[in-house]
């Protein structure tokens, strides 16, 4: 009788020791490959934390930088139109001392009281342009406090000479 030789089957080799090796060999070579592909994640993982703490910290710093040049820009423009009413509130003080010198012949009572006025818009003009804008905020709402009344009186007033400016001024 012919008997199967399982040793050599078509030129392979299917002994059982040499199975077993392969089998382990190929074992051995794959957690060798997973060893290096986690070594590899967790070094690109680290270079990722890496980047992106670097751009959040270049990001941080260019919105901490736009944010102090819009905040010097935003100073600059109130301190600029701060000093322009100051000034508008001096030329209007002087117009009005031009004008109790003009009727200071007829009514020198008169007169005296609309220098006197004058005098204290100078006052406010020359408090405006030598305080910053955040105590002369302070001053207003420490005068809106203790006198509410007048505080809505002035602001009317204001309102009012600011739009006849504005339209005298639109008619030029």
């Amino acid at each position: 009788m012919n008997t199967l030789n399982t040793n050599n089957f078509g030129g392979s080799n299917f002994s059982g020791d040499d199975d077993m090796q392969t089998d382990a060999e190929r074992a051995g070579k794959s957690a060798e490959a997973i060893g290096k592909l986690k070594s590899s994640a967790a070094e690109t993982a680290t270079h990722l934390k890496t980047a992106a703490a670097s751009v959040s910290t270049d990001a941080k710093n260019y919105a901490g930088s736009v944010a102090s040049d819009a905040a010097g820009a935003f100073k600059e423009a109130v301190e600029s139109n701060k000093t322009a009413g100051a000034d508008a509130i001096a030329n209007i003080a002087h117009s009005v001392k031009e004008a109790a010198d003009g009727i200071e012949k007829q009514s020198p009572q008169v007169a005296g009281m609309v220098r006197s006025a004058a005098e204290g818009v100078e006052r406010i003009s020359s408090d405006i342009r030598d305080r910053n804008v955040g105590e002369l905020l302070d001053s207003v709402t420490k005068f809106a406090q203790r006198q509410p009344a007048a505080f809505f009186g002035v602001g009317i007033l204001a309102g009012v000479v600011l739009t006849r400016i504005m339209r005298s001024s639109d008619r030029s």
